[in-house]
């Protein structure tokens, strides 16, 4: 099930998030998703949640959920770019799914719900996607997005450079 986020899905989304730093340094190292060096302490993410809660309230940000048999699996959010600014009219994307969830449509499902969330209150989507992720960036192509920009060795995780490619949809 698709649904927006709710103020008691702050531990699952935070449980999710630190599967994904174990899935980063145990099984995965090119995963796509931009992490601090180290796990946030749980404080932070309260801190994190909370402040993404104050944003959805007042429009600054949506969020949709993917959840399973009562558990969030699944997060896509777009925050504004910069509130009450000349950019404030672009969302920026991010999207994260549990590694055993993934591979049966949801990443497509929470997409489109948020792209049809976002009309009337962005002009326009934004979202950076590892070059090596051709999954995602097939799945973004389908759902009309146009790439903009490469930037080569845009992250580093340890030794390790990633190419970022810069995607925009207009609403």
């Amino acid at each position: 099930m698709i649904r927006d986020v709710q103020w008691n899905d702050m531990q699952d989304l935070v449980n999710n998030y630190y599967s994904y730093y174990g899935e980063m340094e145990n099984e995965y190292p090119d995963m796509g998703l931009i992490f601090y060096h180290s796990r946030p302490e749980f404080v932070s993410e309260i801190d994190w949640f909370s402040t993404f809660f104050r944003d959805i309230q007042a429009g600054n940000a949506i969020g949709v959920v993917a959840e399973e048999d009562g558990k969030v699996i699944g997060l896509c959010d777009v925050h504004r770019k910069r509130p009450d600014s000349d950019v404030s009219h672009i969302g920026i994307l991010g999207i994260a799914i549990r590694k055993e969830f993934r591979d049966k449509g949801l990443g497509r499902q929470m997409m489109e719900a948020i792209i049809e969330r976002c009309r009337g209150k962005f002009d326009m989507i934004v979202l950076d996607v590892f070059s090596n992720n051709q999954q995602a960036i097939s799945l973004y192509k389908k759902l009309g997005f146009i790439e903009y920009a490469h930037l080569p060795r845009g992250t580093k995780r340890g030794n390790k450079f990633y190419d970022e490619i810069s995607m925009y949809y207009d609403l």
